[in-house]
């Protein structure tokens, strides 16, 4: 990912989790304004989802969404991606479709 940093702090979360977030199907994005001139994205997959195996899949899943629509969303944001037990078996394309509406749904897609 070209212009997007990892958001690693736990306070960091925690800021961006009680700011507007949008619903979709299968994920819950939360945005939050930053400082930078940059995104910082952060991808949350509850031990409820399945085992190991199920979760990093669909981390991957998120991730690589949101590399293919990193172009299309506005700089300076904070991101978090959270999985809903809903994705679990669901393609790459009806993962980011559901990113991409609940990003238009936080007005982070240009």
């Amino acid at each position: 990912m070209k212009n997007t940093q990892s958001l690693k702090l736990n306070r960091d979360f925690r800021r961006a989790y009680k700011s507007g977030s949008a619903v979709g199907g299968y994920t819950v994005v939360y945005a939050r304004k930053n400082k930078y001139s940059f995104n910082r994205l952060g991808l949350t997959v509850g031990k409820t989802i399945g085992k190991a195996v199920v979760r990093n899949r669909l981390k991957r899943l998120m991730r690589e969404s949101y590399r293919l629509e990193e172009d299309n969303i506005k700089k300076g944001y904070d991101i978090i991606i959270v999985a809903r037990s809903r994705a679990i078996g669901k393609t790459q394309e009806q993962i980011r479709k559901d990113i991409v509406y609940s990003m238009k749904k936080l007005n982070l897609i240009q």
